[in-house]
């Protein structure tokens, strides 16, 4: 850690008072299953949900959270109106108006709707009657992205503004394929019959995507945001981001939603 970091740090956790200065800061959830998702009793649960709880807890910050779709939270993100969000995409684009923070890891597959739509990303391309379905300002690796350009170029990327209505408007047929990360089509296949019928593909297999706590570099302040940082640090080292992963997902799913050790998800 830089010295300046370090001391920033250190006067935040040592100073009187400290704890109860860091926030209130604006917090934006958004739907999309293992992260975030409304279970059957009604209530709210998922990673993302218990990654801020555990901040909150180790930190004193105080969060006000919200429920936003994935376009409206980085338009507010940019405009001022959110100051952090869980689970984004690590991308240079982002970086520019946030703080990235990784603590996990997935890999995008392809749903096919039915044995009849080509499983290759290049047949898929050639076959121009066939369109593909993904949430509204959801970001990928630059694989995906690129794939995903060259569908959208085309006219044939229909979208979603949350991962629950991209999953309606999918079993109900407005499209042949739809991008899902590894978590969420795990669980979709626990709760519904139908997604077990679904195959899935990977149109780049060796790809991964690295989720992180955003926080805003104008809203957020230096030292706050030093806190969370080693806070989320700390998860990684002390297991208690890997028990918060495990506790949802179950052990083999969890390694493969691990960020490895050292790895800073860049």
């Amino acid at each position: 850690m830089a010295p300046l970091r370090l001391l920033l740090l250190l006067a935040a956790l040592l100073l009187p008072g400290a704890a109860l200065a860091c926030g209130p800061y604006r917090v934006a959830f958004y739907e999309y299953a293992i992260l975030y998702h409304r279970d059957t009793d009604g209530q709210y649960r998922g990673i993302d949900k218990d990654v801020l709880d555990e901040l909150a807890r180790r930190t004193g910050c105080r969060f006000d959270t919200v429920l936003e779709s994935r376009a409206r939270t980085w338009a507010l993100m940019t405009s001022g109106g959110l100051d952090i969000t869980l689970s984004a995409v690590v991308n240079r684009e982002r970086e520019r108006i946030v703080e990235l923070v990784p603590y996990l890891q997935s890999r995008r597959a392809v749903v096919l709707r039915n044995p009849s739509v080509p499983s290759t990303a290049e047949a898929f391309m050639r076959d121009e009657q066939r369109r593909l379905l993904k949430v509204r300002a959801a970001r990928d690796g630059p694989q995906m992205e690129a794939l995903l350009a060259r569908l959208e170029a085309r006219g044939r990327v229909v979208e979603a503004a949350d991962q629950p209505s991209a999953v309606r408007a999918f079993k109900a047929g407005r499209a042949d394929a739809m991008v899902l990360g590894i978590g969420s089509l795990a669980r979709l296949r626990q709760q519904d019959p139908e997604f077990q019928a679904y195959d899935a593909v990977f149109w780049a297999p060796t790809e991964r995507v690295v989720g992180a706590l955003a926080m805003s570099r104008e809203r957020v302040s230096e030292a706050d945001r030093a806190r969370l940082r080693e806070a989320i640090a700390a998860m990684r080292r002390d297991g208690g981001l890997d028990a918060i992963l495990r506790r949802h997902v179950g052990d083999k799913l969890a390694a493969a939603l691990r960020l490895p050790d050292g790895d800073s998800g860049h």
